[in-house]
This record gives C-alpha cells, structure tokens and sequence, in this order.
C-alpha cells in the first residue's frame, strides 16, 4: 500500500467516526426528525358546537432540548453524564421543551369573542434517550471526557444504567415500484406490482398500495384491481380511475400505454377489455365514490352514504400515493404501474429482485426512535383533544365562567401525557421489541453491547440485520447479493440460525441522511418537459426518458445525455448535497435521482487526472478527487481494483481494496490467501478473544468482563487494525508456533501449550464478575431492605452459607478471598413474624465461581434507595480444555500442558509456546497462517512490524529472501530436538511467531459434575443445567447405546432407581393405584370396595405423574402384576 493511499485512508477516518452512521442518525433525529413529527401535529384545532367556547387553537414554537439533572440526597444537582448513568444505574436522558400558543374563542351574549393569546413557555413534551458521544451529549457539549474512555467512539443509549445498541435495521424502499410473482398457492391473482408510498417531505408510516392481475389461463380473460388503504377488499381499477375523474375509458387507456403507436399498445387495449367490463356500470365520479363507500373498513351501518362518501372523497383520495401532488400525476404513475404489471406478465420485463440492495433502505437508530415518537406523538395528541373537549364539556366552565383561562400552567399537565415518550422509548429499549406496548413487530432491535473486546463493541455498532423470520428455510435473503459488494463485508456474519439475515457494513460505507430535494427540483425545472404539461394523447412516453426524484415522477428529458452532464457538474460544483446520486437505467430508459435516507453510500476516487493530495477529507469532494456513489450508481460504474491499474475506460478506482471488508475481517492478515468460510469464522472468533476491551476498566461494574495480563500489538498486522486502535487495545499474544505431531495430543484439533510459557505468564487473566443488589422497598408494607451483617440467630429462613466474612456494613472487605459458598452482601427484610423481626435476602457467590473482592461500590439509585455493586475478580491461567484461535479460523482447544523440558527445542535453544498438528492446515487451506507465521519471523529477526493488508500483493518469495539473507531456511522450517530423548526430530519442523487468542470459552467455567443434589418438585427427578447443579442427563441416545451393549440391568438402574425410584400399592381387582398408609398397614381401594388384595410396585414418581394426568382426561391405565 503505497503512502498516498494511506494518507487518504488516515484522513478519512480523521474525519469519519467508525461508527458515524450511528451519531449522524441522532442528530438527524434530533435537528429533523423530530421537528418535522412536531410540526405535523401543530396547530391543533378544536371546533365546539353546542358550548359556550367556539374553538381553541393550539400553536406550538422554539422546540428545544435541555439536559436532564441528576439530584443528590443533600439538595446538590449535577449535569447527568453517562458515567453516573452507569454506575448508579440511571436512564441517560434528553428533555423536549416547546412553547405553546393558545388562541381561544368564544361566545358572549352571542358575539364571538376572541380572546388574547396566551403563551405557556417551556412546557416538557417528553424525554429521549441520549446517545453517547453525539451533540447532545455532555460529553462533547461541556468537554466533561474524565472517567470516559478515549477509544470509546460512543453511538449507544443508557437504559437504567446498561449500554444499549440499537441494531440498524433493512427495509423495502419506499415509493418505489416493485413487481413480484404472487407464489401463493391457489390465490387468484397472478401479479402484483407494489409500492410503499409516503411523502418525502413528512416523517411518516407509508402506505402500501397493490395493483393485481387475476390469474387466468387466456390472457385476454383477465381483470385488474388495486388494494388501497382504508379499504376492505381490492376495487376494479378503472374506478379508482373514474374516482379521480377520469371518466372516458379512452383517457385512462392512454394513461396506461406507452403510446408509441407499436402492437404491445394494442395488445395492452385487449388485455385491459375486461376491466372496462367490470367498472361499465359506473360511469361519474359520484357512482365511483358510492361504489368505493361501500368497502370502506371499520365502517358502521348507521353512518349515512353522504359523510361517507366525504370521506372517500376527502381522506383515501387524498391518501392515495401521498408522494405526488396532483391528480393527473396520480393517474399517469399508476398507468406506469399498471403498465410495468403488464409488461411482467405478458414475460417481456423480470420481476424485481426483493433481494437487491438497490430496493433496500436502512433503517438507522435515529429513524427507528423516530418511529415510535411518532407513533407516541399522536396518541399524546388524540389523547389531549378528548382531555380538552371533555374539559369544555364538563359543568366547571358554566359554574367559573372563566373561559380565557381553560388552559393554562397549571392544568396543562393534565392535558399533555408528558411521560409518554420516555415509556414507551424505554420499555422498547429495555426490552428489544420495538413497537408501542402491545403491537410489537420486530424482536431483538435494542441489544446489550458486547463489550467482551474492543472490536467486538465496533462490531456491534456496525451490524445491520434484515427482519426475516430466522426460522424460515428461505435461502435467497441470506445469500451474499452482488449488489451489496463494497457496502457491505461478504465475510462478517454468524453461523447458525441467522446466517446472512445478521450483516456488517464495510469500512467505508455510510448511510445517508434525509437531504431536501427541492435544490435539485429548482435546477432541473427548465431542463425536463413537466409531467403535468404533456398532452396524453400525442405524447410518445417511450421515445424520452423518465426523471424520477425519490419516486416522484417529475416529466422527461429529452436529451438525456446532456441532462446527466448538467446534473452531475452541479454535485461537482457542491451546488447539490455530495451523497444525492444520480443514475440512468439503460434497460428502462429511466433517470433515477435519489436524496432520501437509509441509502448505504461509499467513497470512490475519481478518474479524472486531479488526483493530489490534500490537508481533509472534505478538500478531496471538493475538488472532485473522491466522489461518495451510492448503489444505484454503483450499476452505471466502471470501477478499478487499485489507483494504480485506472485505465480510461473506468470511472473510478477503489481507494484501496481491502476496504470492502468490515472491521474484524480486515484485521485478518492475508485474509486473501484463506477459503473464505475460515474467514467467516475468524470474524466470529475475533469478538471473543480477550484482550483489553476499554481504557476505564477500573471504574466499570460490567456484568462480566475479562482482562488479558500481557496483550501485545501484533508483529503482523493489517493497516486496518491501526484505524481501529488494535494496537492500543490488543486482544492477542506473538506466541511461537511449531507444526508437529508431537506425542499425539494435539490431535482433532488439539494444541499442547508450553508450561515455562504458561508460568511466565503467557495467556493468563483475569474474569471479573459484577453481583448488584439494592434495598427494595415492599410497597404493600412500606417496609425497606437494610444492608448489614445478620445476626444468624434472629432472622428467619438463613442461607445454609458463610456469614463470617462480612463486615459490619454488610460488605466483605476489599481483597478478602471469597468461594462458592460465601455471602458477599449481607441484607436483611423487616417481616411480619412473630418471633423473628428479619427475614434473609442475602446475596451469595454462584455455586461454581470464587476469587477476591476487588471492589464495592455503593450509591444511591435513580429511585433514592441504596444500592451495591461488587466487584470479583479471579486469575484464570490456560488450562486443559481452553479454547484458543489464531486469527485465521484455526480453532483448538488445549490437549496437553507440556513441561518446559520435554519440549522441542531448535540449536539456539528456541522452545515453542504452542504444537498445533499439521492436519489442522492442509483440508482448511489457511495458507495465510503460514504467510502470517513467516513473516512474522523475517520481522523479529530485523526489527520491524509486518505489513499484512489484504490485496496487497505480497508475495512469499520476497519474504523468504529476507529469511535466507539472516541464514534461515527460506519457508520457516528449523530442524529441532525431541525435549524428551534428546535426539534429533527425523523432519524439519515449520516454526515461527503467529498471533493468537485466548478466547473466552474456559473449561472451569462449564465443567460439571454431582451425585446428588437438588430437583424438581413436579417430577422428583434433578434439575438440570450446571447453575442449577443439576444431573447430567441419560438420553434417549444413551439409552440406545446401553442396549447396544446389552447392559440392561445398568439401564434399569439409571432409569428406574436412580433418578425418582417411587413405591405405591395396587388392587389386585381394578388394577388402579390405591390410598395407602403403609406404616399402619391400612390400605383401600375405593374404586371397588377392596381392603386386603394389594401388591407393592416400585416405578418412577413421573411415571406415576403420567398415569395420573391420564386418569384426569378419564383414561384409566391399569397395572397389572403377577
């Protein structure tokens, strides 16, 4: 990578936070978003018939936002920062202030009276999540950066003191028109051409509208409908057509047609007969409103046809493709719709790929808050016109007479629910299901950040997922799409449920924000043939080409290649916003111009002959070097692998190759030189490596979190993980590597580590685990909790637990040594007994956990009440069955800890650290491990760092010069001695430094064994699970093994004695099962009378629960025995 290259990169990210998307989204919520919900609800009009006042307008003005305060117990207020949100376990919110106008009027001895307008300033609309790190915090709005870490980008929520991402999310594009197959089976209509239409300039929920064609065998015999909001079922289209006023079938057949006098015309006319038949009976716009009346959802009888045909005329007319302006508009993009559907059908046009990314948006957090404060939004308002009317309704105003003053400070709490917002933003993002209360659509949009690495929390807050349902055996969603490459990584994904449903964005991809479109309209209004001006008649619709502005269908152009030049030099000349894209579809002879948001965009340097070097970022767009091109643009590029190898005819060159991976693929050396699933994995395994995950680790009370004692920057890395601050934060070891079979425990993927590496401390960390705890107020008795050391004999129900560690306080002291059977925090419950005053609610160490305290923190909540966090902290060194990775895939746990003198060892006395097995490379095909592992070699041996960024052309014969120049064997092979004869190893052994992690899955923490223990009172048989100490369960599997073996007195044990052995009596006569006190000798049966003929059978307890749930559905199983 030559140096100019890297200045662009480092610019570039000067000026581009990693994780932009997510702080850019907030602030477009908060500048735009926001106001634009606002203002859609304003002014509020309220109409009164039969009451003293005529009308109350409500106005609203100076939208601002203003800190939330933090309160202590002495009176002091502090500016709340997200380090106090979470320790001490708050929401870090924003407050919404607004002015209120008030504008009333009202009747006085039958003179309407207008009143003076009253002004309510500073009336709290609701509260908002802040995201950290954005404008609003005051992180960056006060500079208070102490106890915050430096690396730490921010772009996600505090929710009662836990760090919450929300999770970007796909979405169909709106106003745009898609054609699909209908696959249902057995479902009349054949086609449906779709489209999500709202209007560009409201932030609101679209509107979907869906013209079908029925599904007959001759194509002539067909009729068409479209499904409109509001309406029950479809309607023939031709009324729709007669409702917006067209009334002669000729002017809507034109509508429809291309009119460019060829046969398809003709063939559309037939095709359209049957429709005509359908819609013949009504002939005016008035029959069409009746007729649409009739359909209207959620309607009641007794309402009459004139306010209902109002409405049609009113509200699902004017709803109708909210995106366009006028009617004529309206009729020529639905023919355009109409005409797509036929083009499908009759197989002269493909259906629309649902898949491609050009049909896609998404949805950034600030979109998705937006949603549900707009859907918040309007309940508050619906709620405050019924507060008001039921207000002016009551008897007060007739008895005070004060009519001016029905709303002022005092009561306009009352009327506005201001906690609304703040609710239903926190119980979505508590929970993850984003929606208001109860229609909830989507699960898993808020997520606990993962913040087990530093990569990991980037990773996180760069994750894109498409709301499908996991489950489904679709496969097309979760292919890699070729319309995502650059945009977004093609190795970043999970395995399993959710694979390639869960993706990553690429280093350089960013997602637009919402830029008006009007700028663009003014330009371009002279250089198109309106829409509005064509005649239908005589205009050929085929010969020019279509201008669509994010779906609004503007006119044509008539010369198309001057219009692109014209449009595009206005980027050029930063007199349009750099991230509008501009394309022209060859294939449709349409020019797509877009600036809505949710369009994933990247930079790409121009070819152009200005290419030099600048100071920022920003110079480069300025001077038309780099220019941002978004995917529909990306279809009309030409686009070059490298600077270097631009030829004339492409249009642009990447900046560099491996930008179109994401963060944690790109930190793979080589990745180029790996299959590519190995890289999927790496991907996976990167965000469980331990290293150190933050610089603030000392003062945070994460649940759990795990620090590596020695972290080194890797000696091979990529240009990448410097960008990403891997080298300050590292989350791996340089450990030297041998590939032997050495002693055969390293095999299946097996690694036998060196115990000298492991005693000088190589891999050994620390676990850190969090235990909470508060004094809970019981609301029924008002009783409080208190934190003390109990006094065993006085408090009911104690835990079979230590108590001796605790000091007085209730806490244990720092750095006393604590196991699984303390009690950490002493707490204890006034109760209602009556010879004891306190009940227990101690909180004890996890059955299989132990270490030192390392801290306590007490404080006092968001409620006022006390509360604790303690902090544990316990060494953990490699032992057998841990798992480690290099950072190609190679997975292995540990098989074998070798002494230091049994090892191999090379003529200068070298031991390896790690034996991993030769079979683990040849089938997997990282080659890039042994690139990665020879380089690494020629680097330690002149002193330097390796440059390993992938497509970067390195080749192994430049390497192994270096190599031979010091006098090693050219591919890294050294021949060693066996540790244990002495002698010499009969093959050279390939050995050298690669990098590898120590991931977080350790065998103490899932090693689980008992004899006896707990179990469930249902069935008798143990609890299961480790936390639990349950017992390990004998399968079906198992089972099937044992017979196998013929050990079936084994089997009967482990069935039937072992687990819920139970005795009961039967009679002999029915063969049910008896009431029976076998201590007294007193049996009966009262089923039949029997008192003397038993028998005694021992069968398990939940055998024993079958039959008798039986016997409740009047099944009567009977035993029978000899």
């Amino acid at each position: 990578m030559d140096n100019t290259i890297k200045e662009i990169i480092n610019q570039y990210f000067k000026s581009n936070n990693i994780i932009c998307h997510q702080l850019d989204s907030y602030e477009d919520l908060i500048h735009n978003i926001i106001p634009n919900i606002i203002e859609q609800h304003f002014p509020l009009k309220l109409s009164f018939n039969n009451s003293v006042i005529k009308e109350i307008t409500i106005k609203y003005r100076n939208l601002k936002y203003t800190d939330t305060n933090c309160i202590e117990n002495n009176g002091i207020v502090n500016v709340m920062t997200p380090t106090i949100a979470r320790l001490r376990n708050y929401s870090y919110l924003l407050v919404i202030e607004l002015d209120l106008i008030i504008s009333i009027s009202s009747y006085e001895d039958d003179i309407i009276v207008n009143h003076e307008e009253q002004i309510l300033e500073d009336i709290i609309f609701g509260k908002l999540p802040i995201m950290v790190n954005s404008e609003q915090c005051t992180t960056n709005k006060y500079k208070k950066k102490e106890n915050e870490c430096i690396y730490d980008y921010g772009g996600y929520f505090i929710i009662n003191g836990n760090e919450k991402v929300l999770i970007s999310q796909e979405k169909i594009a709106s106003n745009i028109i898609q054609v699909f197959e209908n696959n249902k089976v057995n479902s009349k209509y054949k086609y449906i051409s779709e489209i999500r239409s709202c209007n560009e300039y409201l932030f609101t929920i679209p509107k979907v509208i869906s013209i079908k064609i029925t599904n007959k065998t001759n194509i002539y015999n067909n009729k068409i409908r479209i499904m409109i909001p509001g309406l029950k079922q479809e309607i023939p289209i031709f009324i729709l057509y007669r409702a917006l006023g067209y009334t002669t079938d000729k002017e809507i057949v034109y509508m429809i047609i291309d009119n460019n006098s060829e046969n398809l015309d003709k063939v559309f006319t037939k095709i359209l007969m049957p429709s005509f038949e359908e819609a013949r009976e009504i002939k005016t716009e008035y029959e069409a409103y009746m007729y649409i009346s009739k359909y209207l959802q959620n309607t009641y009888n007794n309402i009459p046809n004139e306010s209902k045909v109002k409405y049609v005329r009113e509200t699902i007319l004017n709803d109708y493709m909210p995106h366009l302006e006028c009617i004529k508009k309206k009729g020529l993009y639905t023919g355009l719709m109409i005409n797509r559907l036929l083009k499908c059908y009759l197989k002269l046009n493909k259906i629309d790929d649902r898949d491609s990314f050009v049909n896609k948006r998404i949805e950034t957090p600030g979109v998705l808050i937006g949603n549900l404060i707009y859907q918040a939004t309007s309940k508050i308002i619906k709620e405050m016109k019924q507060c008001i009317i039921k207000e002016v309704d009551s008897d007060m105003l007739s008895i005070t007479n004060n009519n001016k003053n029905i709303i002022n400070k005092t009561n306009i709490n009352k009327f506005i629910k201001n906690n609304y917002i703040e609710t239903v933003l926190k119980s979505s993002m508590a929970t993850g299901n984003w929606g208001l209360k109860n229609n909830s659509l989507k699960q898993g949009v808020s997520q606990v950040i993962n913040r087990l690495s530093y990569i990991s929390t980037i990773s996180h807050l760069r994750r894109i997922s498409t709301s499908t349902d996991m489950t489904g055996k679709l496969i097309p969603p979760r292919k890699l799409h070729q319309t995502s490459f650059g945009y977004i990584c093609p190795s970043e994904t999970p395995e399993g449920q959710s694979v390639g449903l869960v993706k990553n964005l690429s280093m350089t991809c960013e997602i637009t924000k919402y830029y008006t479109s009007d700028v663009i309209r003014k330009y371009i209004d002279d250089k198109i043939v309106k829409l509005e001006d064509i005649d239908i008649y005589t205009y050929n619709k085929q010969s020019n080409t279509k201008v669509i502005i994010n779906g609004d269908w503007i006119g044509f152009s008539e010369n198309i290649k001057e219009f692109d030049k014209y449009v595009r030099n206005l980027r050029k000349d930063s007199k349009v916003h750099p991230h509008i894209s501009f394309s022209y579809n060859i294939m449709s002879n349409v020019y797509y111009i877009y600036s809505d948001r949710g369009r994933c965009i990247r930079p790409l340097i121009k070819n152009n002959d200005k290419f030099k070097l600048k100071n920022e970022w920003y110079d480069y767009i300025k001077n038309d070097i780099i220019e941002y091109v978004d995917i529909y643009e990306m279809n009309t590029c030409m686009v070059s692998t490298e600077l270097s190898k631009m030829q004339k005819y492409h249009t642009h060159s990447e900046i560099h190759p491996s930008l179109i991976l994401g963060c944690l693929a790109s930190c793979i050396p080589f990745a180029n030189h790996n299959q590519s699933p190995r890289n999927t994995y790496q991907s996976a395994m990167g965000k469980q490596a331990i290293g150190i995950n933050i610089s603030n680790n000392s003062i945070r009370y994460d649940t759990f979190s795990h620090t590596l004692y020695y972290p080194q920057i890797p000696i091979v890395h990529t240009y990448m993980s410097k960008q990403l601050h891997l080298n300050e934060l590292p989350n791996g070891i340089n450990a030297i590597i041998a590939i032997a079979t050495y002693s055969g425990y390293n095999q299946e993927d097996s690694v036998i580590i060196n115990k000298g590496a492991i005693d000088r401390g190589l891999f050994s960390s620390t676990f850190y685990r969090c235990y909470k705890s508060d004094e809970k107020k019981n609301q029924l008795t008002g009783e409080e909790d208190i934190f003390c050391k109990p006094n065993i004999e006085e408090i009911l129900f104690p835990k079979p637990c230590n108590y001796n560690k605790l000091g007085d306080d209730g806490f244990v002291p720092k750095n006393t040594y604590v196991n699984n059977n303390d009690i950490i925090i002493g707490k204890i419950m006034p109760t209602k007994h009556e010879h004891y005053k306190y009940r227990d609610s101690s909180v004890h160490i996890k059955s299989n956990e132990q270490g030192y305290i390392d801290s306590n923190y007490i404080d006092i909540n968001s409620d006022g009440y006390k509360f604790s966090k303690t902090r544990i902290r316990d060494e953990r060194k490699p032992d057998i069955g841990d798992k480690f990775s290099s950072r190609h895939g190679q997975k292995g746990t540990v098989g074998m800890i070798l002494s230091h003198e049994d090892m191999p060892y090379s003529k200068d006395g070298i031991v390896p650290d790690i034996i991993i097995n030769p079979h683990a490379i040849p089938s997997r095909m990282t080659i890039a491990q042994l690139m990665e592992s020879v380089l690494g070699k020629a680097c330690s041996i002149c002193g330097y760092y390796g440059d390993a960024t992938i497509f970067n052309n390195t080749k192994i014969e430049q390497i192994s010069e270096i190599l031979e120049t010091y006098k090693f064997n050219k591919y890294g092979n050294e021949v060693l001695y066996s540790g244990i004869t002495g002698e010499q190893l009969k093959t050279s052994i390939f050995m050298g430094p690669t990098y590898y992690q120590k991931l977080k899955h350790m065998s103490i923490d899932k090693i689980h064994s008992r004899s006896n223990g707990p179990i469930v009172s249902i069935t008798r048989q143990p609890a299961e699970g480790r936390s639990a100490m349950g017992g390990l369960r004998f399968g079906e599997m198992e089972r099937d093994c044992m017979i196998a073996h013929g050990s079936t007195n084994f089997l009967k044990e482990r069935l039937c004695d072992v687990s819920d052995k139970f005795t009961c009596y039967i009679c002999n006569k029915c063969g049910l099962i008896v009431t029976s006190n076998s201590q007294n000798n007193i049996y009966e049966c009262k089923n039949c009378k029997n008192y003397s003929n038993f028998n005694k059978i021992i069968i398990p307890y939940s055998c024993k629960l079958l039959f008798q749930e039986l016997m409740t559905m009047s099944i009567a199983p009977r035993f029978i025995t000899n």
